[in-house]
């Protein structure tokens, strides 16, 4: 697999060329009820605190499997965010 290096949150970071930019797709946490990432007193504490995490590691995480999803009754919202 081929790797390259980008600016991601203001930080470079190395991923595998084929998955670039792709996390959203993939991440349960964009089909999620809960899942309102602009607005962290609304967002899931968990989607949250992994976003945190992320942002000071220079990390993307997509989430694969989650004890709190809840399949979102707003797909319109949801599908913006994957595709923003």
């Amino acid at each position: 697999m081929e790797t390259e290096r980008y600016e991601h949150h203001g930080v470079t970071v190395w991923v595998y060329s084929d998955l670039r930019g792709k996390h959203r797709r993939h991440c349960l946490c964009f089909d999620c009820q809960s899942f309102y990432p602009d607005v962290p007193d609304m967002n899931c504490k968990i989607a949250e605190a992994l976003f945190r995490f992320d942002r000071l590691n220079g990390l993307v995480t997509p989430v694969y499997e989650c004890p709190e999803f809840i399949k979102s009754e707003f797909p319109e919202y949801h599908n913006w965010l994957k595709n923003r």
